[in-house]
């Protein structure tokens, strides 16, 4: 980004902040700090962290691409094979908290630390002839997994004015589908041609290229400005103890919790339903997972241009009725067809929503500095949701004996995960400024 792309007011201090404002006037404060003047400058600085965000989505895909090759190479069961995912999103939750804190005293050079658990995490895998080393590689690339989304977001808050904000989450949502299509459909082939370790020293590649790009934004190497709040450790633990008990970042949590519910559990279990119930092949899986990466890279700059048109709040409220209703019918309707379509229906909405919920963060906290910490309180929900879900849903299946009795009492689980959100969201109350 060239420097004229970033303005900043004298007026707050060596890093355009302006200490002791709260509430409305804060935000308004931040829409002026350390502003990307233009709206190329804007698109860069979204575009450069999508990268970031698409990284983080390979990771997480990657498991599926190497396992026949782990389990032929090493004789790893399918419960080693959970486990490296479970570790994977272990840290990933852990990170999400603590790199939301930490983001208030290093502002968006920690995504260095980030791309550099990508690129040591990746390596450390695809040179590893043990379980243990494995493990280790999994765990790094988890911490900076859940470094992402907590790290940009108060990066990209106290770069942008508001009304550019939607549109820049909408950008950076859409790497989470590229990053799912990268994974499945691109790693395969580097699988087949040179094993496992081919496709983890990719990924540390580009974990190094895009770390680059991303740091060459002035936006994202600036540090916020050094107070007692924010060097402090009682001033972050202080932060974050305000947030958690803010009742409308609780109330979009929430609703984070119930998409990633969903769409996780869909992940695991729908290609499982497609080929029990409906008689579908083994190749239906990549289609599936192809589909919904497709159907989420329209649908993050697709909600973003929505909500700036109809609200934010309408836009999740859609959503979230759009995801339980695909749910609810799910393991009814009839034809494999139709049931395909459902999957990536609510996929596309599990998207759909996510650039309103995150532009929201900024207006509902009473600080700037708690914008990270209110993100990292957001990727912790989702990651509980995750993780919860997938097994409650499994458990359904053991004691149905995977028949289709036992599918749609799983997929009603993940709906009435979507209502309790729905019910949250009726007692929330958007900020007083522009909800678009």
């Amino acid at each position: 980004m060239a420097d004229d792309d970033v303005a900043s007011d004298p007026s707050f201090g060596p890093a355009g902040d302006c200490a002791g404002v709260t509430g409305e006037r804060s935000r308004e404060t931040a829409d002026r700090r350390y502003l990307v003047g233009t709206q190329r400058g804007a698109d860069l600085l979204a575009v450069s962290l999508m990268l970031v965000f698409v990284t983080a989505a390979v990771t997480l895909s990657l498991m599926p691409v190497v396992t026949k090759d782990l389990q032929d190479r090493f004789g790893y069961s399918s419960a080693d094979i959970g486990l490296l995912t479970s570790v994977f999103m272990g840290f990933y939750g852990v990170s999400g908290i603590l790199s939301g804190v930490a983001a208030a005293r290093w502002g968006g050079r920690l995504l260095a630390l980030c791309c550099g658990c990508f690129v040591v995490g990746s390596a450390v895998f695809g040179l590893s002839s043990s379980f243990a080393g494995l493990l280790v590689g999994k765990s790094i690339q988890g911490i900076g997994g859940g470094m992402v989304v907590a790290v940009c977001s108060p990066v990209m808050a106290n770069a942008l004015p508001s009304q550019r904000l939607g549109r820049a989450w909408g950008i950076f949502g859409s790497g989470w589908g590229l990053g799912s299509m990268a994974a499945l459909l691109i790693m395969p082939s580097v699988e087949r041609a040179a094993g496992f370790r081919a496709v983890f020293l990719s990924t540390a590649a580009l974990g190094l290229v895009v770390g680059i790009a991303a740091l060459s934004q002035k936006a994202v190497r600036v540090l916020p400005r050094q107070s007692e709040v924010t060097t402090s450790l009682r001033g972050l633990v202080g932060s974050l103890g305000a947030v958690a008990v803010n009742r409308r970042v609780i109330l979009l949590a929430l609703t984070n919790t119930a998409a990633l519910a969903m769409g996780v559990s869909l992940l695991v279990w729908a290609p499982s339903f497609l080929r029990d119930v409906h008689g579908s092949g083994e190749d239906v899986s990549l289609y599936l997972v192809a589909g919904l990466g497709a159907a989420q890279f329209a649908s993050s700059p697709l909600g973003a241009a929505a909500a700036g048109r109809c609200g934010k709040t309408l836009v999740i409220l859609g959503s979230l009725t759009v995801m339980v209703v695909a749910m609810a019918v799910e393991g009814m309707v009839p034809g494999m067809v139709l049931a395909f379509a459902m999957v990536v229906i609510a996929g596309f909405f599990s998207m759909f929503f996510f650039p309103p919920l995150l532009a929201y963060l900024p207006e509902v906290v009473r600080q700037p500095q708690q914008v990270g910490a209110a993100t990292g309180i957001n990727t912790l929900f989702g990651f509980t949701g995750s993780l919860v879900a997938p097994w409650i849903f499994g458990l359904f299946l053991d004691a149905g004996h995977k028949s289709r009795g036992a599918y749609v009492s799983g997929f009603l689980m993940l709906a009435a995960f979507g209502v309790a959100a729905l019910v949250g969201m009726a007692f929330f109350k958007g900020p007083k400024v522009s909800d678009s």
